[in-house]
C-alpha cells in the first residue's frame, strides 16, 4: 500500500533545539547539585538526598497542572514561553546564592531553594507540552512514520544535551577556583544559565512556522464528568450497564468522550507501574553520586580525574549509543525475539534495573570492607601509648603480660565474666612499667590502675600524662563505634596529651593543592571520632608542615591518630582499624550499563505509547500524568531516605526488590492491556518494514 510522502516540517527543527538547550540546563544543574548541597550548603548525605529528590519530584508534579492549562486555556506555545522565563529567573537566582559566600550559611540555603523551586515550577511547564507541541506538528496517521523518528530525535536531543552537560559542568566546578573557594559552582549553573536563555530565543525565533491547536476549554472538566457521571450511575440504576462501567454516563456524554476517558483510564492503570522504575532512574544523580565519592577517578594514563559527579555522563552517553542503534538494531532485535508490544520492552528493561542495583548493593558491600565482630561472651580492649618510650602491661586478671612499643598500639579480647548482675562488665586491676628510656619517671616506677571490659564492645584507653606531673590511663569516651558511617565516609580521632590544647594551630590539610580541605584540631575536641573526606592528609603546625609521611585516608576505615610533643618534635603516628576499600569509579560501569539501556529503551518507549494511546485533545494531560509517575518515584526516594537505613547496601537491596516486583507488574501488564490502536509496525515482517521506510522518507 502506498503512503502519501509527507515532508519533515521546519518547524519541528526549533522544537528539538530547544529541547537540547533545555536538557542542557536541567541536567547540568542537577548533576553538580549534590556536590553543592554537601559541599557548598553543609548538608548531610541524607538531608542532600531528600532536597534533590525533592526537587525532581516539583519538577514532575507542576507539568499536570500546566498541561491542563496548557490543554484547556493557553495552549502549548504561550505555556512553554511563559514558563521558560521562570526557568531562566530561578537559574539566576540559583547562580546568584552559590555567589553570596558573604552571606551567611542561613541565607545562601534561602536563596538556593527559591532558585530551586523557580527552576521546577519553569522546567515543569515544559515537559509535558515540548514533545506534544512537536507532536502536533505532523498530520496522522499519514507521517506515522515521521513521527517515530521525531520522537527518536527528541530523545536524542535529550541525550546529547544532558551528555554534554554532564561531562562539562563537573569538570568547570572542579578545575576552576573562583570567589574564595576550591570549586566553581557560580559558572557551573552560569552556563546552563545561558542555555536556558538560547533556548528560550530559538524557540521564539520559530513562532510563524508552528501548527498551533487551539486548546479546548472544557475537555478535561468533560472527562471528570463522565467518570464520575458513570459512577454514580452503576451504583444507582437499577438497571447497570452490562458491558464498560463507562458506558452508564451514555445519554448525557457521546460515544466519543466515552471512549475517551475509557482510553485515559486505561493508559493511566498502566502508569501505577511507572513509579518504581523513576525511583530507581534518578539515583544516579544522588545515592550513585554520593558512593562515587569514595572511589578513586584517577585515570593515570590521561593524567585526568574523573569527578563522582561526572561519572554520571555514562548514562546519556550510553543512552546515545543505543539511540543511534535503535531504529538498525533494536527494533529488529526485539521483534526476532518477540518483544513487539511497548509493555514487553519495559518488562525488560525492569529486569535491567533489578540487576543494576544488585551491582550497586555488591559494590557498596566492597567499599565498606571489614567490619569488627566480637565473639560472643568476649570484650576488647585497645591501649595506646603515648610515650616514646616502651610500655610494659601486665594484668593477672586478664593473663596478660606484653609490652607496648614507644607510641604504639596494644589491643587484646578476653571472656567477660560479669560482675554486676544487671550488665556484662568486667573490672579488671592492671600494671603498667615503664622502660629505662622513660625518663619522666623513677627506675622500676609501676602504675596500677583498672581498666573495664564490657561484651560484645571495644574500648580505648590512651596512656599519657595529665599533666607534667600525673600520669593517667585515660578511657576514651563509653566504647568505641563498631558502626561504619552509612555512605561509607572514613572516621578520625585525635588523641593529645595535655602538652596540647585544642585550639591550638594544628591542622590536619588535603595534600591536593587543588584543594582546600583541611580540618583543624578543634573539630577534635573531646577524642571521638569525626567523619573527614577521602584524600590524602599531612598534618601542619603553625602553618609548617610536619615531617611525617602523608596519611592515605581512605573510605569505610576508623583511624586514630596520636600526636606527641617531644621537645621540639613533633611525633606523629597513624593506627587503622576495619579498613575499607578505596576502589576505581570505573566499577560503577556494570551497574551504569545496566541502567543507561533500561532508561533509554523505558524512555522512548513511553514517550511514544503515552502520545499513541492519548485522545488528541488530551495529549499534554496524559504526558503530564506520565511525568507525575516521576514525581512519585522520588517521593519513594525521599520517604526510603527518611528511614535512613544504617547501611547503605541494604537500601540498594531493597530498592532492588522492589523494582522486581514491578517487573512482575509490568509483565502482567503486557499481557491484558488492549492497545486502542492497531499497531501494525510490530505485525509486519522486515521486509514490510522496510518498504514502508522507504515509502515516507524524504
Amino acid at each position: 500500500m502506498y503512503i502519501q510522502k509527507k515532508k519533515y516540517l521546519k518547524s519541528t527543527w526549533y522544537i528539538l533545539v530547544n529541547e537540547f538547550c533545555e536538557r542542557f540546563t536541567y541536567y547540568g544543574l542537577k548533576t553538580v547539585l549534590v556536590m553543592y548541597l554537601t559541599r557548598i550548603l553543609k548538608f548531610n548525605g541524607d538531608e542532600s538526598t531528600i532536597i534533590y529528590h525533592s526537587f525532581i519530584f516539583l519538577s514532575y508534579f507542576v507539568p499536570l497542572p500546566c498541561a491542563i492549562l496548557a490543554d484547556s486555556y493557553w495552549g502549548k506555545f504561550k505555556t512553554i514561553t511563559c514558563l521558560s522565563s521562570i526557568y531562566v529567573v530561578g537559574c539566576i537566582v540559583l547562580t546568584g546564592a552559590s555567589i553570596a559566600n558573604k552571606f551567611g550559611l542561613d541565607v545562601q540555603r534561602v536563596l538556593a531553594f527559591l532558585g530551586l523551586f523557580s527552576i521546577s515550577v519553569g522546567t515543569g511547564g515544559v515537559k509535558p507540552c515540548n514533545f506534544a507541541f512537536g507532536g502536533d506538528q505532523f498530520q496522522l496517521p499519514q507521517q506515522e512514520k515521521h513521527l517515530q523518528h521525531f520522537a527518536t530525535k527528541f530523545t536524542l536531543a535529550v541525550y546529547t544535551g544532558s551528555l554534554i552537560s554532564t561531562f562539562l559542568m563537573p569538570e568547570l566546578r572542579h578545575s576552576i577556583h573562583c570567589f574564595g573557594r576550591d570549586t566553581c559552582f557560580p559558572l557551573a549553573f552560569g552556563v546552563p544559565t545561558i542555555m536556558m536563555l538560547i533556548a528560550i530565543a530559538i524557540f521564539v525565533a520559530g513562532k510563524n512556522t508552528y501548527v498551533r491547536k487551539k486548546p479546548e476549554n472544557n475537555v478535561l472538566t468533560r472527562t471528570f464528568g463522565c467518570i464520575f457521571y458513570a459512577l454514580r450511575a452503576k451504583f444507582t440504576s437499577s438497571v447497570p450497564c452490562k458491558t464498560h462501567w463507562l458506558d452508564n454516563a451514555k445519554g448525557k456524554y457521546t460515544e466519543s468522550e466515552i471512549s475517551d476517558t475509557r482510553s485515559v483510564l486505561s493508559v493511566i492503570c498502566v502508569f501505577t507501574a511507572y513509579p518504581v522504575f523513576w525511583s530507581l532512574f534518578e539515583q544516579p544523580g544522588s545515592r550513585w553520586t554520593l558512593q562515587a565519592l569514595l572511589m578513586n577517578g584517577r585515570v593515570d594514563f590521561l593524567n585526568w580525574t574523573i569527578k563522582p559527579d561526572q561519572i554520571q555522563m555514562l548514562v546519556p552517553l550510553f543512552g546515545v549509543i543505543v539511540l543511534v542503534l535503535f531504529d538498525a538494531v533494536l527494533y529488529p532485535m526485539f521483534a526476532a525475539i518477540g518483544l513487539r508490544k511497548p509493555l514487553q520492552k519495559l518488562t525488560l528493561c525492569g529486569a535491567l534495573a533489578v540487576i543494576a542495583f544488585v551491582f550497586a548493593a555488591l559494590l557498596q558491600f566492597k567499599i565498606a570492607g571489614n567490619t569488627t565482630e566480637i565473639p560472643s561472651g568476649e570484650g576488647r580492649l585497645y591501649i595506646y601509648n603515648g610515650f616514646d618510650c616502651p610500655v610494659f602491661v601486665q594484668s593477672k586478671s586478664l593473663q596478660l603480660q606484653n609490652q607496648i612499643g614507644p607510641l604504639e598500639m596494644f589491643n587484646v579480647s578476653h571472656a567477660v565474666v560479669s560482675q554486676n548482675s544487671s550488665e556484662d562488665v568486667m573490672v579488671v586491676g592492671i600494671t603498667l612499667r615503664f622502660g629505662p628510656k622513660c625518663n619522666f619517671v623513677l627506675d622500676n616506677y609501676e602504675f596500677h590502675t583498672t581498666i573495664t571490659i564490657i561484651e560484645g564492645k571495644e574500648i580505648s584507653y590512651h596512656l599519657a600524662r595529665l599533666n607534667a606531673n600525673t600520669i593517667a590511663l585515660n578511657r576514651i569516651g563509653i566504647h568505641d563505634s563498631l558502626v561504619k558511617e552509612k555512605f561509607g565516609n572514613p572516621n578520625l580521632r585525635v588523641l593529645v596529651d595535655h602538652t596540647f590544647d585544642y585550639d591550638d594551630n594544628i591542622t590536619l590539610t588535603c595534600a591536593d593543592h587543588n584543594s582546600f580541605t583541611s580540618y583543624p584540631l578543634s573539630v577534635f575536641r573531646g577524642m571521638h571520632f569525626n567523619a573527614i573526606k577521602v584524600g590524602k592528609y599531612n598534618v601542619f603546625y603553625n602553618g609548617k608542615m610536619v615531617p611525617t609521611p602523608t596519611m592515605d585516608i581512605i573510605p569505610a576505615t576508623f583511624y586514630t591518630l596520636t600526636l606527641q610533643r617531644n621537645g621540639d618534635k613533633m611525633d606523629v603516628r597513624l593506627f587503622t582499624k576495619d579498613e575499607g576499600n578505596y576502589i576505581h569509579i570505573l566499577w560503577q560501569l556494570p551497574q551504569y550499563l545496566c541502567m543507561s539501556i533500561a532508561d533509554i529503551i523505558f524512555m522512548v518507549t513511553i514517550i511514544k505509547f503515552s502520545f499513541t494511546e492519548a485522545p488528541i485533545s488530551m495529549k499534554s494531560f496524559i504526558a503530564a500524568i506520565s511525568m507525575l509517575t516521576l514525581a512519585l518515584g522520588n517521593l519513594l526516594v525521599v520517604i526510603i531516605s527518611t528511614i535512613s537505613f544504617k547501611n547503605q547496601a541494604h537500601e540498594f537491596l531493597l530498592y532492588s526488590g522492589l523494582m522486581f516486583a514491578d517487573t512482575l507488574l509490568l509483565g502482567y501488564f503486557s499481557v491484558v492491556y488492549r492497545s486502542k490502536n492497531t499497531d501494525k509496525t510490530d505485525s509486519m515482517t522486515l521486509n514490510e518494514h522496510e518498504m514502508e521506510e522507504t515509502t515516507v522518507s524524504d
